[in-house]
């Protein structure tokens, strides 16, 4: 139980770097950031709530009809989050449906990877990511995103978190398709079929 509070500090994901590679996989810090000639640690509340409350880690893995799983199988799909346990989350969500997709730990990598791959033909469809993450938020990552044309095909999912109106709005605003409240298993999925939907409409008519 945290009794007393001694020093809140403003900063910008820009100044949080993320932890690193060095201080081992099963830690508890997800970032760190200076302030006044001091390194602050940003933890990683989902790793810690999984530690003391078992059940948080638990996905409901939905059930899909064929149909929805060949229609998401036919999507590349980035994942981006920060938490080593929200990463796990998101990952057994979809393999728990056989689903393929690729995985950033920030931001800035996964932009990275957005322009790789559309610069190889492999444009990503579907990209679901974390709001709060070190060096590239998850608003920042969907305004990228959608203000570069070689990219703003993705359909954005972003998802949070702090149960906050005023993110989820935030999330909308920066050019989100949808913006939803960590986690639920069932919930992602069904946002990401919206967006396959959503995709699919886009598609040019082929005329024989």
């Amino acid at each position: 139980m945290v009794r007393t509070i001694e020093k809140i500090i403003e900063c910008d994901w820009r100044s949080i770097e993320s932890a690193p590679s060095t201080a081992g996989h099963n830690v508890f810090v997800t970032g760190i950031t200076r302030h006044d000639d001091k390194i602050v640690q940003m933890l990683d509340v989902e790793l810690l709530l999984s530690k003391i409350y078992p059940q948080y880690e638990s996905t409901n893995i939905p059930m899909l009809t064929d149909i929805e799983r060949e229609r998401l199988k036919a999507l590349s799909i980035l994942l981006v989050d920060d938490s080593s346990i929200a990463r796990k989350q998101l990952s057994d969500a979809l393999d728990g449906i056989n689903i393929s997709y690729q995985i950033c730990k920030n931001g800035l990598d996964a932009l990275e990877l957005m322009r790789s791959e559309a610069a190889n033909g492999r444009p990503i469809d579907l990209l679901v990511s974390d709001i709060e993450m070190p060096g590239l938020d998850g608003y920042e990552l969907a305004f990228e995103t959608q203000n570069d044309n070689s990219l703003n095909h993705a359909y954005c999912i972003l998802h949070t978190s702090l149960s906050s109106e005023i993110c989820l709005d935030r999330a909308h605003q920066v050019g989100a398709h949808e913006a939803l409240e960590k986690f639920n298993a069932g919930d992602l999925v069904q946002a990401m079929l919206r967006g396959a939907k959503e995709l699919e409409k886009k598609k040019p008519e082929v005329i024989e």
